[in-house]
C-alpha cells in the first residue's frame, strides 16, 4: 500500500509539470508608446496679469464743496449721463436769484431808454431836443446794455457751477469704488469714485522683453483663470519697457462671453520654442531611479516574438499637462512602457497590449 501511494504521488507531480510550463509561457501584456525624437520642444510660459475694464475713470467734482447727496453704491450699474452724487448748491441758488433780479432791473432800464430814444428822435426832428441830448441818451443805452450783458455772463457762470456740482457718469458701467458720504467736504478734482465698463473686458500682462518683442497686434493667444480658459487677441504691445520691472506691457481683448470681471487674476499662456533634442512621453512612463534620476522601460524585441524590458536612464526637461519632455538614449521608433510600471521589472519578458 505504501509503494502505491508513492507511485501515485509521483504521477501527480509529473502531471503538474506541464501546467507550470504553460503558465510560464503566458506572458504579461503591457501598454506601450513609440517615441519620436524631436530637435526642439514648445514650452508654455505663464505670465500673471489682471483683468481690467476696457474703459475706467476716476470721477470727482470739478468744484470744492460739501456733499449733499450720494445716489449710488459700490457695485451698482449706472448709465451714461446718470447723476451719481451732488454738492450743496444753496449758496449758488441764492446768487442765481440775485443775478436774475439784477437782470430784470437792467432789462427794465434798457427798455425805458429804448422808449426815450424813440421819443427823442421824434422831438429832434421838431427841434425840441438837441443833438447832444440824443447822443447822451445813446451812451446811456450802450452802458445799460453792457451791464445787462455782464449780468447775463454771471448767470451763465452760476448755472455752469450748479451743473458742475453734479457728478455725472461719463459712460455706462459699474461703480467699482465709492468713497463718498453725505456732508463730507471735498476738494476740486479729488477722485471719489471709480467707474469701470462691464461686458467689454481686457487683461494686461508684463512680458519679458525677449518674448514680448516678437508679439504683434491681432495675434491669438490663450489665457486662463477662475473664469476658465479662453482664446484672446492682442490689442497692444508696448514699444518701451517698464523701467521698474523691465517688462513689456501687453494688452489682450477677452471674448464677450468670458465671465471675467475687473480685478480677476489671469494667466497668459505664451509658447516658447526651446532648441533641445528629446522626445515626449506620458508622465506615467517615468519611474524614479537612483539618486533622484529618472528612467523608463524600453521594450526590446527578442527572437520568440516577445519583448524584454530594459531600464534606460532619461533626463526630464519639461512637464506640461500630463506629458513630459525627456532626453535619453532612445531613438525614433523605440517603444517604452507607458503605464503600470509597478507590475514589471527589468529583464522581464512581456507582450504588447492591444492598442
Amino acid at each position: 500500500m505504501q509503494g502505491f501511494i508513492l507511485r501515485a504521488g509521483s504521477i501527480a507531480i509529473f502531471l503538474l509539470l506541464p501546467l507550470i510550463a504553460l503558465a510560464d509561457m503566458a506572458l504579461q501584456s503591457v501598454s506601450s508608446v513609440a517615441v519620436e525624437r524631436l530637435p526642439a520642444y514648445e514650452a508654455q510660459r505663464l505670465f500673471a496679469g489682471r483683468v481690467i475694464g476696457s474703459q475706467r475713470a476716476d470721477i470727482g467734482f470739478e468744484l470744492a464743496g460739501q456733499v449733499a447727496k450720494v445716489l449710488v453704491e459700490d457695485g451698482q450699474q449706472v448709465q451714461a449721463g446718470e447723476v451719481l452724487a451732488t454738492l450743496d448748491t444753496r449758496a449758488l441758488e441764492i446768487e442765481q436769484s440775485e443775478l436774475k433780479a439784477a437782470h430784470r432791473e437792467v432789462s427794465a432800464r434798457l427798455a425805458q431808454i429804448d422808449k426815450d430814444l424813440i421819443r427823442f428822435r421824434n422831438l429832434r426832428e421838431s427841434g425840441y431836443v438837441s443833438a447832444g441830448q440824443l447822443e447822451e441818451l445813446n451812451s446811456r443805452r450802450t452802458e445799460t446794455a453792457a451791464q445787462r450783458a455782464q449780468v447775463d455772463a454771471k448767470l451763465k457762470g452760476v448755472a455752469l457751477r450748479i451743473k458742475k456740482s453734479l457728478m455725472i457718469a461719463p459712460f455706462s458701467g459699474e461703480i467699482s469704488t465709492q468713497q463718498l458720504e453725505t456732508g463730507v467736504l471735498v476738494s476740486a478734482g479729488q477722485p471719489l469714485m471709480q467707474l469701470v465698463v462691464t461686458g467689454n473686458t481686457e487683461a494686461v500682462f508684463g512680458i519679458s522683453d525677449r518674448l514680448g518683442r516678437n508679439l504683434v497686434y491681432g495675434q491669438t493667444l490663450r489665457i486662463s483663470g477662475d473664469f476658465g480658459e479662453w482664446p484672446v487677441s492682442i490689442i497692444s504691445v508696448a514699444q518701451n519697457l517698464d523701467w521698474r520691472t523691465q517688462t513689456r506691457t501687453v494688452r489682450v481683448q477677452l471674448p464677450a462671453e468670458a465671465a471675467a470681471v475687473d480685478g480677476n487674476t489671469a494667466y497668459l499662456h505664451l509658447p516658447e520654442e526651446r532648441k533641445l533634442a528629446g522626445f515626449w512621453l506620458p508622465l506615467s512612463a517615468l519611474m524614479e531611479d537612483v539618486r533622484g534620476t529618472w528612467a523608463v522601460y524600453q521594450l526590446v524585441p527578442v527572437e520568440d516574438g516577445s519583448y524584454q524590458l530594459r531600464k534606460r536612464s532619461v533626463q526630464a526637461v519639461y512637464q506640461y499637462q500630463g506629458r513630459v519632455y525627456v532626453d535619453g538614449e532612445l531613438q525614433t521608433g523605440d517603444r517604452v512602457v507607458s503605464g503600470g510600471l509597478h507590475r514589471v521589472s527589468p529583464g522581464l519578458h512581456v507582450s504588447l497590449a492591444a492598442e
